[in-house]
């Protein structure tokens, strides 16, 4: 769960940096998406990471 005051963080971002008017509900689902975007890509990290360490390659 992602605090309210990151929450209200992010909706300020959103606003001033790109004129994004979102409810809190709209804020939070941002909020979701971004963070499984980045929990993607740092599974895809830890893989590649481990093959090139099965591969003898050091990262």
């Amino acid at each position: 769960m992602i605090s309210r005051n990151l929450l209200l963080e992010l909706k300020t971002i959103l606003e001033e940096d790109y004129g994004l008017r979102l409810t809190l509900q709209e804020v939070v689902e941002v909020s979701t998406t971004l963070l499984s975007y980045v929990e993607t890509l740092l599974k895809v990290e830890s893989i590649e990471i481990q093959g090139g360490k099965q591969n003898g390659n050091n990262k």
